[in-house]
């Protein structure tokens, strides 16, 4: 008599397996035994915006696909994480609902964490923080102190970037085509006191690390590339009007064309070339009056003539200039303007009189310029210090007292954290902290005279820089030991870190604070100073061919399709649907396609597990489809082969289609059989049966819920060993297939 068949009802298996998986405790992260191999797999840390998005789905699926494969190899994995819960994303929500941040961002956490266990994602929940809580924002704080010693903050009144629209001041790196990376309106630069992270000590050594990366993707490293801005040349030093100057060109063969100098607003020698009041004023106005930061544009960006200028190699007097441009460019530095080979030189040199002019030569080619005397090999970089401090609530409190006798005085290590008020309430215009007495008034910590707090905060990127830490340190350590505890020897370096292409800032400046704190002995133990042995940057999600937004109506909610569909056809859907490189244009079809697989993989493998029962064996039989048999080995071995490269690659979207292969191959197999003897022997369908066990194997790291159930069903038992399995191939569990051999 055979067994009652059970239907797929995601709504039915996928609670009961997370209920299963939370009792036996499969995710939590233990210390690896010795000679185990480890795997700290860090995601993105979402901002506490309201609800999870597809893309975040995206991100997720690809890190829980790995973790599940790297346990199922016996490695000991920490898949944990933490929110983003301060900054600007979460004050805009807060003060739009009228509630305290404090409020919003629990409501938020409360129901992204249960959107991530609805799906599935195997993090190590016990380990789950918040960067707004006073625990933790207590070691941003130690963290802002411990680069103030080391010279790498420091305090100027220097030119930043503002939007209008959110009140605050941005770093470089969150201001896009000259627009606010949150409110996507334009913003300009102004003048004022701002705390900044000073990493230009390090740029060198991320640019050299760079080339020497491995299991990091070429769209993360791309993107490292990208903001460290290398640009290769030579330098010259030339007397000027103002005194010595060294000037900079990516165009070494054409620098004898030069025409003008071009000095960044920010140049440390700006000072000297400022020769009265009424060019310092309009330096200023260039600082606090915003510029196009289009580069093709070179008539948009603000120029300033200094009256000075420089004596070229071959006497002529070159005028320099002041344009935000070089900024853009090469970093605060100067730069040859050299109209012959560069269009945005050009535009700038016919707006001064007293810039040679320059034009196409009739010929077609340019004279041959006379040689740069004195000139060495040279780089720049266009990434530079960026500013850390906003002008909004919620944040963390910057550990800074002013005092009028003392000046910025930090606060003593002893008295962290910093304690932000939590019922505050911003709305938007000011900043509410500057307002709260109980905050702002205190003594100061040098002297004992009445001071002023820092109201200030840290932006949600100081906040970042050391995200991927917390989770490799016990819940219950991370008061005192957040820095010290011998599980971050375990862990640290992470084995691989997923996230969307829009990270590249946040990882090259984690990359900085990493090479400080080895320099500071916090992590000496990271010799090369990268905190990611291995890096993914997947590309976003987007609904006809546009980004996903509230406005144009095309957002997809991922509660709402695990619904109608469940998690595992989510998981899959969004996995199989587009390589990492690329971005995901999400469509019902994939959902389709899942969906149909998962329900066919169910139907078929429960139908051949209940069929077991009634077959019979026959030695002829048997004899005559041996070969077969081994003809299933061979393509079980080959595809489980190319799933295992997949994975370990983290192209994901391989690994599902070379399941659903290696599925095709299976029901092909009996195909053949019963065509050649009219049914499955008894060895056939152990075979067949091994070889879908093998299929539920490889799929669980994509489809966990459907994959246990299936193993379970295949009278595997039911435990933990079930999806921490993942089969050799040189030693496939498929019946007795070994000993046989094809005719």
């Amino acid at each position: 008599m055979s067994k009652q068949k059970p239907s797929y009802d995601p709504s039915r298996i996928e609670p009961a397996r997370q209920a299963v998986w939370i009792e036996r405790g499969d995710f939590e992260a233990s210390r690896p035994e010795p000679e185990q191999a480890r795997a700290y797999i860090k995601p993105s840390s979402p901002f506490t915006s309201g609800n999870l998005h597809m893309g975040h789905v995206r991100d997720y699926s690809i890190g829980d696909a790995y973790a599940r494969f790297r346990r199922a190899r016996g490695d000991a994995v920490l898949f944990g994480f933490g929110f983003d819960a301060f900054g600007l994303p979460a004050e805009l929500a807060a003060i739009e609902r009228q509630e305290p941040p404090a409020d919003w961002v629990a409501e938020c956490g409360e129901r992204m964490l249960g959107q991530m266990k609805r799906l599935g994602f195997s993090f190590d929940y016990d380990r789950v923080f918040y960067s707004s809580d006073e625990g933790q924002y207590r070691w941003s704080q130690w963290l802002f102190l411990a680069l103030l010693e080391r010279g790498m903050i420091y305090l100027d009144d220097a030119t930043v970037d503002w939007c209008d629209t959110c009140n605050t001041t941005l770093a470089s790196i969150q201001v896009e085509d000259g627009r606010c990376w949150r409110c996507h309106n334009e913003v300009r630069l102004i003048r004022r006191p701002t705390w900044f992270l000073r990493i230009t000590d390090y740029l060198e050594e991320n640019d050299a690390n760079t080339e020497l990366l491995e299991n990091w993707d070429e769209l993360s490293l791309a993107t490292q590339r990208y903001i460290l801005g290398r640009s290769d040349g030579v330098e010259v030093e030339l007397e000027g009007s103002a005194g010595p100057l060294t000037v900079f060109t990516p165009h070494a063969e054409a620098a004898g064309h030069a025409s003008l100098v071009l000095l960044s607003p920010r140049h440390p020698e700006i000072d000297t070339w400022l020769s009265d009041d009424a060019v310092r004023g309009e330096l200023e106005q260039m600082r606090s009056g915003g510029w196009d930061r289009d580069a093709r544009d070179a008539r948009s960006v603000p120029v300033l003539d200094t009256g000075g200028s420089v004596t070229a190699a071959d006497g002529s007097q070159l005028p320099v200039l002041i344009s935000p441009l070089v900024d853009a460019r090469f970093g605060p530095t100067a730069a040859f303007g050299i109209p012959a080979v560069d269009e945005a030189d050009r535009d700038i040199a016919a707006r001064f009189e007293r810039v040679a002019a320059w034009s196409e030569p009739e010929d077609g080619e340019a004279p041959t310029p006379a040689p740069l005397d004195g000139a060495s090999v040279s780089k720049r970089y266009r990434a530079n210090d960026f500013s850390i401090s906003r002008q909004r609530s919620w944040g963390t409190p910057i550990p800074i007292v002013h005092c009028k006798s003392c000046g910025p005085v930090p606060v003593p290590e002893a008295e962290l954290p910093v304690v932000l008020p939590r019922d505050i309430r911003p709305t938007g215009e000011g900043n509410p902290l500057a307002e709260r007495t109980d905050f702002v008034d205190v003594d100061c910590p040098k002297c004992g005279e009445p001071a002023k707090r820092e109201t200030d905060t840290l932006d949600c990127h100081f906040d970042a820089l050391w995200l991927w830490v917390p989770a490799a340190v016990p819940p219950e350590a991370r008061a005192t030991q957040m820095f010290e505890h011998p599980d971050l020897r375990e862990w640290l370096p992470a084995d691989r870190l997923v996230a969307g292409g829009d990270s590249g800032g946040f990882v090259f400046d984690q990359r900085v604070v990493t090479k400080a704190l080895r320099d500071r002995g916090t992590f000496e133990f990271i010799e090369n100073g990268e905190p990611f042995a291995g890096c993914l940057f997947h590309e976003m999600v987007i609904a006809d061919g546009r980004k996903m937004s509230k406005h144009l109506g095309n957002v997809v909610n991922p509660d709402e399709l695990v619904e109608q569909y469940g998690a595992d056809t989510v998981r899959v859907a969004v996995l199989y649907a587009a390589g990492p490189a690329k971005t995901l244009n999400w469509s019902d079809g994939a959902l389709r396609f899942a969906n149909r697989f998962l329900r066919g993989l169910w139907t078929y493998s429960q139908d051949r597990f209940a069929a077991l029962e009634d077959a019979r064996h026959d030695e002829e039989a048997a004899a005559d489809t041996a070969f077969m048999r081994d003809r299933l080995r061979k393509w079980c071995e080959n595809g489980l082969e190319r799933i295992t490269a997949d994975v370990e690659e983290l192209q994901m979207h391989k690994a599902i289609r070379n399941i659903t292969r290696l599925f095709e191959r299976i029901q092909d197999f009996e195909k053949r059989v019963v065509k050649r003897r009219g049914q499955l022997d008894r060895a056939d369908a152990e075979a067949q049966i091994a070889a879908l066990v093998l299929v539920a194997q490889a799929l669980a790291p994509f489809a966990p819920h459907v994959a246990e159930e299936l193993l379970i069903a295949s009278g595997r038992g039911e435990g933990a060993g079930l999806l921490r399995s993942w089969p050799d191939a040189a030693e496939i569990p498929v019946g007795n297939l070994r000993a046989t051999t094809a005719p």
